[in-house]
């Protein structure tokens, strides 16, 4: 159970970095990996982001369903999901769309 709750919560923490800081992390990776248009790392971080979302709410519905979380714990994680991972996703949505012009 504390496997899962680390894992859950990690991802989390992850998505959301992604999804906040992907301008800074695309032109760090622009400027010390391959050197592209940092566009591209960009609209991958977003994807990764919206990605890791959307896997983890799956895994945790998976879980319910298996009767290996509660019904309380099932709402303060989708509680967090909707209040941390919906804005993020629109806000690295918005960033990469104005990226691409």
């Amino acid at each position: 159970m504390k496997k899962m709750n680390t894992i859950v919560y990690v991802s989390l923490i992850i998505a959301t970095l992604f999804g906040i800081f992907g301008q800074d992390i695309a032109y760090f990776l622009n400027e010390n990996f391959i050197e592209s248009y940092p566009i591209y790392y960009l609209t991958a971080l977003t994807v990764i982001s919206m990605c890791l979302y959307i896997c983890l709410m799956i895994f945790i519905f998976i879980q319910y369903k298996k009767q290996r979380i509660t019904k309380n714990k099932l709402e303060i994680t989708l509680y967090l999901f909707f209040t941390i991972g919906f804005p993020v996703s629109c806000w690295s949505l918005l960033v990469t769309a104005m990226w691409w012009g």
